[in-house]
C-alpha cells in the first residue's frame, strides 16, 4: 500500500526562499570575495618575481599559495551552496 506525500505550501515557500538565499549568497562571493582574492595573490606573485630569491620572495610565495587554497576552498563553499533540493 502506498501512501502519497502531501506537500503543505508554506514548505514549499520555505524551500523556494532558502533556495533563493543559497543563490544570492554564492553569487555576491564568488562575484566579490573571490575576484578580489584572485587580484591580491596576482599582486603578491609580481612583488615575488621583483624580489628575486630572497627570504621575502619565499614569504610572498607562501601567501600565494595559501590565497590559491583559500580560494579552492571558496570555490567549493560556493558550488556546494548552489541551486538544490534542500
Amino acid at each position: 500500500m502506498s501512501r502519497s506525500i502531501v506537500r503543505h505550501p508554506l514548505h514549499s515557500t520555505t524551500q523556494r526562499a532558502l533556495v533563493a538565499e543559497r543563490e544570492r549568497v554564492a553569487k555576491g562571493l564568488y562575484k566579490h570575495s573571490i575576484h578580489r582574492l584572485f587580484g591580491i595573490g596576482l599582486k603578491l606573485q609580481a612583488l615575488s618575481l621583483q624580489d628575486g630569491e630572497s627570504a621575502a620572495s619565499r614569504q610572498l610565495d607562501d601567501c600565494v599559495h595559501e590565497l590559491d587554497l583559500a580560494i579552492r576552498d571558496l570555490r567549493e563553499f560556493v558550488f556546494d551552496m548552489g541551486p538544490r533540493h534542500v
